[in-house]
C-alpha cells in the first residue's frame, strides 16, 4: 500500500502540467519500472480515461491503485495521495492573488511551453510505436486534418466527434481498398 501511495505522490509532484503531460511519467513508473501493467493494458487505459469525463491522470492512477490494492484501499490511497496537491493548489491560489498579473502571465507562458514539450514527446513516442500498425500515408493526413479542424473551426462548431468520425471514415475507406486490392 505504501509503495502505491509513494508512486502516486512521486508521479503527480514530478510531473507538473497535469493531464496527458503526466502519462509518460506514469508509463515509466508503472509499466517500465514496476511492471504493474503491461504496455497494451496501459495503452487501453490511456484511451479509456481520455474518453470518459474527469481528470485522466487521477482516473489512471485510481485504476492502478484499485488494481493493486482492491476497491476500498485503492480509493483511500488515491484520495490521500491527491490531498497534498489539492492543498498545494489552494496555496498557489492564495499566492497568485498577491502577485501582479503581468508576472502571472509570464509564469503561465513558461508552464505552457513545458506542457507542450511533454505532449510533443508523448505523441512522438506513440507515433513511432504505432507506425507499424498505421502507415505514415494515413496518420499524417489524419493528424493534419484533426489539427486544422481544431485550430480553424470556431469554438461552438469544433466538436471533436466530427473530426474523429471523418478520420475514422478515411481510415476504413483506405483499409477497404487496400484489402480489396490484395485479393
Amino acid at each position: 500500500m505504501y509503495e502505491v501511495f509513494i508512486m502516486i505522490i512521486k508521479v503527480t509532484f514530478v510531473g507538473f502540467g497535469g493531464g496527458n503531460a503526466l502519462l509518460p511519467i506514469v508509463k515509466k513508473e508503472v509499466v517500465d519500472k514496476r511492471k504493474w501493467l503491461e504496455k497494451t493494458e496501459f495503452d487501453d487505459l490511456v484511451i479509456v480515461t481520455n474518453m470518459i469525463p474527469g481528470a485522466s491522470v487521477i482516473e489512471t492512477l485510481s485504476y492502478i491503485a484499485v488494481k493493486r490494492l482492491g476497491k476500498f484501499w485503492g480509493t483511500i490511497v488515491t484520495l490521500f495521495a491527491i490531498l497534498p496537491h489539492v492543498l498545494m493548489a489552494f496555496g498557489f491560489l492564495l499566492l497568485f492573488s498577491l502577485i501582479n498579473d503581468k508576472y502571472i502571465k509570464i509564469i503561465s507562458v513558461g508552464v505552457l511551453v513545458s506542457i507542450i514539450a511533454f505532449l510533443i514527446r508523448f505523441a512522438e513516442r506513440y507515433i513511432k510505436q504505432s507506425n507499424q500498425a498505421l502507415p505514415k500515408i494515413i496518420w499524417i493526413p489524419a493528424f493534419l486534418f484533426t489539427a486544422c479542424y481544431c485550430l480553424f473551426i470556431p469554438s461552438p462548431y469544433n466538436i471533436p466527434f466530427v473530426a474523429i468520425i471523418c478520420v475514422s471514415l478515411v481510415y476504413f475507406i483506405v483499409k477497404y481498398f487496400k484489402t480489396k486490392g490484395a485479393k
